[in-house]
């Protein structure tokens, strides 16, 4: 044991309790003895049992702590016992009780640092910037901690509007990537036009690794142009050129794909993306492996949507259909139209809701995000009249803004005018649907002040 030792501070009892801190081999071998406790167990196990363990183990004078705390009601001792076990994982969230029980699951021994990286990782990696060291920047960003997943989840939470279920299914994988348990995943995004599944999948993009690449799947709708992505075939035109996931990888085995709307592809696309799914990589037409290991494959759909006539009546019931009620008759009209071969390889199938008008007005709120212009009740109004409407959902919306809102601000500023009050925004006024900018005047500031010169 090192002669340190890690300090947390416990508000309940008014103390910094000390936690013992192990070297490098110390971690291995105590990490075994709880899966071991864990995996010897023939009857349920008490969750406040193995904190009380935990505690026991790791906190230095750890008797009185528990003296201390005995005649606190029970409650509140188990609310401080939580607390401080919480504390304890993020220091070493390998002895967390459900990573013990998850690698139990899967079989897999992960020998952790305290950082809670495994080694088998660490030298996956390492052997992967041998061999390639431009992949040293991007295999060492990405999600790798318990903050990292905590700011993505802030992140999408304050950018992505009326999707907290679809959200909270991406982050539970992206915690499993996170961990090393995993090192790849694939979304099947199911939902109407306009709710934000491609907006999701690209601020994962810009989150996970920087490296984003959108796939139109209806410009792969015969059955030969999958050879796009891995190159023409030998005796074809172009079977010398690179092609385009040959440089991806060249780039990084870190990516997030989305292949949006992957319905419109041809069947033979879907038989082409089964390695990918399968390992995470794809051999290109010059017989080359092409890793993308790291990487998240997201596809999305609306397939079955069209089907479902929303917003008609229900036989002779006054019950109108709505697509928030047929994620059953939904996931049946996808089932039929793509081989399970495909579907297996999948690991979650998200349903996006559609979206309310409080919920567009948030959208059209974060439209506006960057221009010098009040946000007015009357303008996110005009907004989402104009730009929303329950057939293409919200997206319209950006499109709108740029057109309508962005070109009338940018008149007022290369004609040099602003507002009357000087250091604010502009201000607004909607008229017989029309938006029009008000309280201005010309400026006096020079040209050669405004440039700085």
């Amino acid at each position: 044991m090192k002669n340190h030792c890690y300090r947390i501070v416990c508000d309940h009892l008014n103390l910094v309790l000390l936690i013992m801190s192990f070297e490098g081999r110390d971690v291995v071998d105590f990490y075994e003895v709880l899966r071991k406790k864990i995996a010897s167990a023939t009857s349920p196990i008490s969750i406040d049992s193995y904190r009380d363990y935990l505690l026991d183990y790791l906190l230095i004078d750890a008797e009185e702590f528990f003296r201390l705390i005995e005649d606190n009601p029970e409650e509140e001792k188990s609310e401080i016992i939580k607390a401080v076990y919480e504390c304890i994982t993020e220091i070493y969230p390998q002895f967390n009780l459900e990573f013990v029980c998850a690698d139990l699951n899967s079989q897999t021994l992960l020998t952790l640092n305290f950082h809670g990286l495994s080694e088998v990782m660490k030298n996956v990696w390492s052997e992967r910037v041998e061999k390639n060291p431009e992949k040293k920047a991007t295999l060492l960003k990405g999600i790798h901690s318990i903050e990292d997943v905590n700011s993505l989840d802030k992140y999408l939470r304050k950018n992505l509007v009326g999707q907290e279920e679809a959200i909270q299914s991406v982050m539970d994988s992206i915690k499993v990537l996170a961990s090393g348990l995993n090192t790849f995943a694939s979304f099947f995004f199911i939902g109407p036009t306009g709710v934000g599944k491609t907006q999701l999948s690209k601020l994962l993009g810009k989150r996970y690794s920087g490296n984003f690449f959108k796939i139109n799947c209806a410009e792969y709708s015969a059955s030969h142009e999958y050879a796009k992505l891995i190159g023409s075939p030998p005796g074809y035109v172009g079977h010398s050129d690179r092609s385009i996931l040959a440089e991806k990888a060249e780039k990084s085995s870190r990516w997030v794909f989305i292949f949006d709307e992957i319905e419109k592809a041809h069947p033979k696309f879907y038989d082409f993306l089964l390695s990918l799914l399968d390992d995470g990589t794809i051999t290109d037409n010059m017989g080359r492996v092409l890793d993308f290991s790291e990487s998240i494959f997201i596809f999305t759909s609306n397939q079955g949507i069209s089907d479902l006539k929303l917003g008609k009546q229900l036989g002779f019931s006054e019950k109108k259909i709505t697509y928030d009620e047929s994620n059953d008759s939904i996931l049946e009209s996808v089932k039929k139209n793509f081989n399970p071969e495909f579907l297996n390889r999948i690991d979650h199938f998200i349903f996006f809701h559609s979206l309310t008008i409080p919920q567009a007005k948030k959208v059209a709120s974060l439209a506006l995000m960057g221009l010098p212009v009040k946000k007015t009740k009357s303008l996110l109004d005009f907004i989402v009249k104009n730009a929303y409407s329950q057939e293409y959902g919200a997206r319209n919306i950006e499109r709108f803004v740029k057109n309508s809102i962005s070109v009338k601000i940018a008149d007022e500023i290369l004609n040099k005018r602003i507002p009357k009050k000087k250091g604010t925004l502009y201000s607004c006024k909607i008229t017989g649907n029309e938006f029009k900018i008000v309280d201005t005047e010309n400026s006096t500031i020079e040209d050669s002040q405004v440039s700085g010169a």
